[in-house]
């Protein structure tokens, strides 16, 4: 499974969710080459979502396929 997540906090903020028994959270960051930086782990999707609102202090607003 992975799985998108934008989240919107003066301009947008990529996230990245993938696995399968235990998900792995990555921060995107755009630039010339795109770099993910892991910031957590997580059993379940409500879990890793809930540690991405944290991480950017805002709502979460789209999760889609990668």
């Amino acid at each position: 499974m992975d799985k998108r997540v934008a989240t919107q906090n003066k301009g947008d903020n990529l996230f990245r969710i993938s696995g399968s028994s235990k998900l792995y959270i990555y921060k995107i960051e755009v630039g010339l080459f795109l770099k993910k930086v892991k910031i957590g782990s997580a059993r379940n999707l409500e879990d890793a979502l809930s540690i991405i609102k944290s991480y950017s202090g805002s709502q979460i607003k789209d999760v889609s396929e990668w």
